[in-house]
């Protein structure tokens, strides 16, 4: 089943940073533009282009990057909420796209 129960979207400036402090279970969809992800401690960039996904399995700090103007769904696929990391979810000043 591919149901996401804690489901939000944002979008990110171009050169736009996010910091996912722990990506085990977090869907990550890039729904415009293109997105690069890298992991602490994993040796693979991931980058995302409109429409493509990843799911972080481990738990790894995750840093989101804007190659342009993107815009990103963040899913929860465990049973925390992601109103429960929401505090621990940072943005570098003007990431946001406005």
């Amino acid at each position: 089943m591919n149901h996401l129960p804690h489901r939000y979207e944002l979008s990110l400036a171009p050169r736009g940073l996010l910091e996912i402090p722990d990506a085990a279970g977090v869907q990550f969809t890039c729904k415009h533009g293109c997105l690069w992800i890298t992991l602490d401690n994993d040796p693979r960039d991931i980058v995302l282009e409109a429409g493509e996904s990843f799911v972080g399995t481990e738990h790894r700090r995750a840093l989101l990057y804007a190659l342009q103007a993107s815009t990103l769904a963040l899913g929860l696929r465990v049973g925390q909420s992601m109103a429960d990391r929401a505090p621990r979810i940072s943005f570098v000043p003007g990431a946001l796209a406005v």
